[in-house]
């Protein structure tokens, strides 16, 4: 998509506000007693940040690390400017719902045991809370690449490889939230859906970023995806050919969502599309149940999409995990950073 020159100007604008907020984050900038792992993007939404958060929280408990997840929980309710965080997971029970976690943080606390998430705007008092009350000693940041306020030992870049740089535009022209020269600042890069692309086209991917940074290591990564019943049942991606398909989503890529079932080979009759991290009404609601009973079809919706409906709402649920082709080196290279914090 060509961005809109008529844009140009606040693109500009957005820069010199993007700036100095920056600057004044660093000069404020603030240090836990523990080392802190981010994990963000460079571009508005697609990259894969929550997969990413899930499959190295789950790394680095392997490590033997005591983990805590730590994010602003985009949209919550609630949330106000004295707000100073709330426990999604104790690490054994969920204590939020989607509403007040934000849909991305309680999907990763669902997804993960033994390990606490909080959602909180002021990230360096969860981390001391973090710190006191359940004695982690690695704390990871969901969708902290432009969060200075907090010093990272670790900044992990996720590219998406289907739009690696927002058609190199800055918001709102593009879909960049910051230059891509400031990649300089990350740690390491892992290239999501590297399995869509050809090998030329992650060649100039990878050009690009060693452009920029030529020092930090590159992974490889793909989803693994995966279909289940509300209840929780894994079923079989060939029951669906040939059935009448509603898709439901509100995220920041649908067409990848859309794709995957054509690939299944179902029937999809309509894909309703809502914006990212959209909360459901039960008008809306109603007309999914009236949908599918009219013209006898199932709904499928994203494992994102499903925190924001009822528990109780009848679907199908697409679920896709992170696969790092490098998992070895990974593994060695968070070992090393974490090493040198010791």
């Amino acid at each position: 998509m060509k961005p809109l020159k008529i844009l140009y100007p606040f693109s500009f604008l957005y820069l010199l506000i993007f700036n100095i907020s920056q600057k004044i984050k660093k000069i404020r900038q603030k240090k836990l007693a523990c080392p802190v792992i981010s994990v963000g993007n460079i571009t508005v939404g697609g990259t894969g940040k929550t997969p990413t958060v899930i499959y190295l929280a789950e790394l680095l408990k392997s490590l033997n690390k005591k983990v805590c997840v730590i994010s602003r929980g985009y949209k919550r309710q609630g949330r106000g400017t004295r707000d100073e965080g709330r426990v999604v997971t104790d690490g054994n029970k969920v204590l939020l719902g989607a509403k007040l976690a934000g849909d991305e943080p309680y999907l990763i606390a669902k997804s993960l045991t033994d390990i606490p998430v909080l959602v909180a705007k002021n990230r360096y008092n969860a981390g001391l809370f973090a710190i006191g009350k359940f004695g982690v000693d690695t704390i990871m940041l969901d969708d902290g690449f432009q969060h200075l306020n907090l010093k990272r030992d670790v900044d992990i870049v996720c590219i998406n490889a289907l739009n690696p740089f927002g058609n190199s535009m800055l918001l709102p022209a593009g879909y960049l939230r910051e230059p891509v020269g400031n990649i300089i600042r990350a740690s390491a890069f892992i290239i999501t859906r590297c399995d869509k692309i050809t090998s030329e086209k992650l060649e100039d991917i990878e050009s690009v970023i060693k452009k920029y940074n030529n020092f930090s290591p590159i992974f490889h990564a793909h989803f693994v995806k995966k279909i289940f019943h509300r209840s929780g049942t894994e079923i079989k991606t060939e029951t669906l050919k040939g059935q009448n398909i509603i898709a439901v989503s509100g995220i920041a890529v649908p067409e990848d969502f859309e794709q995957t079932l054509k690939e299944l080979g179902v029937n999809l009759l309509v894909h309703k599309k809502y914006p990212d991290h959209y909360f459901f009404k039960d008008s809306d609601i109603k007309k999914f149940y009236d949908d599918a009973a009219e013209f006898q079809a199932v709904i499928i919706t994203t494992a994102k999409d499903a925190t924001r409906l009822p528990e109780d709402f009848p679907c199908y649920v697409l679920d896709v995990k992170l696969e790092v082709q490098e998992k070895n080196e990974v593994k060695f290279f968070l070992e090393k950073q974490l090493a040198k914090k010791n």
